[in-house]
């Protein structure tokens, strides 16, 4: 055990970290880890009588009736053509938006070489 007594710098984590955005997470109560659910909540009293639940967006008030949260990160993204871009919240939001959209997509290529790769019906 260490004791703090000021002899080590112990803000060396704390640097490190001030260089990358800050993400901050939040899991509901189906375990939803997407930072996304942060920026956004369900509108429980407009999905009365629908199946889907309605997002609304905390900066601009706009309801996603349909698409999920990674409608809603294109929302925040200013993704063009999809979905009415956002812009009113800060740029670090925008950052972490279109990181972890551009992480999503990696993660499914990835996915898609690994089962084209162990696909033992493979014509290679």
């Amino acid at each position: 055990m260490s004791s703090h007594d000021g002899s080590t710098p112990s803000n060396d984590s704390s640097t490190a970290q001030s260089s990358q955005p800050s993400i901050s997470m939040s899991s509901g109560s189906r375990g939803r880890t997407d930072l996304a659910w942060g920026q956004c909540r369900e509108a429980l009293e407009l999905s009365v009588g629908c199946k889907k639940t309605k997002l609304v967006c905390l900066y601009c008030a706009k309801v996603f009736a349909g698409g999920g949260i990674n409608r809603f990160k294109q929302h925040l993204a200013r993704a063009n053509g999809e979905v009415e871009q956002c812009h009113k919240y800060s740029p670090d939001v925008l950052h972490q938006m279109l990181l972890n959209l551009k992480g999503n997509a990696a993660k499914k290529k990835r996915v898609r070489e690994m089962q084209v790769d162990f696909n033992p019906f493979n014509a290679q």
